[in-house]
């Protein structure tokens, strides 16, 4: 077990005002469907060139506020990409070490959601710090036991996705019988 802050930078996301000519996402939570893909309906509404603040491809982006601290991975796209206050940026020091993918499972897990959320302070709304974050501790197995990890998450999401749409179909054909039968 190492602590996350061994092995990533953690950033706040940075508050910034829309402008006329952007040329910049400003990445939000709701710019992120259920099951942590960037909508395609995102587009540019900030301008901005401090590289600091820029994201990559591979960056971790943890919902910080709220009661749903999802974590997501930065896809790779064309345009310029800022987060916003409501994130914390993870940047792995080394991603031949570290998955990404990893990192987002295992903070995605219930137990560490339940961990995090331990650690939540606020009154009205809740909010995870970079400082605690940082101290929560993750298992680093090897690469290809992180890949293996990933592939069975991966496995287990879709199974999820098809017991979903059988019983939508099985609905559907039972009220499909029940009408027929009035």
């Amino acid at each position: 077990m190492t602590k996350l802050h061994n092995i990533a930078i953690i950033q706040t996301g940075v508050f910034a005002k829309t402008v006329p000519n952007p040329n910049a996402l400003y990445l939000q939570q709701s710019d992120f469907d259920g099951n942590g893909e960037l909508r395609n309906t995102v587009h540019p509404t900030i301008t901005t060139n401090n590289p600091k603040h820029l994201l990559a491809a591979g960056d971790l982006l943890l919902a910080s506020k709220g009661n749903n601290n999802i974590c997501v991975i930065v896809p790779k796209i064309e345009q310029k990409c800022v987060a916003s206050p409501s994130f914390l940026v993870i940047r792995l020091y080394d991603k031949s070490a570290v998955l990404p993918e990893f990192v987002a499972w295992f903070l995605n897990l219930p137990t560490t959601q339940d961990t995090l959320a331990l650690h939540a302070r606020g009154t009205s709304i809740m909010s995870i710090s970079k400082a605690s974050l940082g101290e929560l501790e993750i298992p680093i197995p090897s690469i290809d036991r992180q890949r293996q990890y990933v592939e069975l998450a991966k496995f287990q999401e879709r199974e999820q996705e098809l017991y979903k749409a059988i019983a939508e179909k099985r609905k559907q054909l039972l009220d499909y019988k029940m009408i027929k039968n009035i």
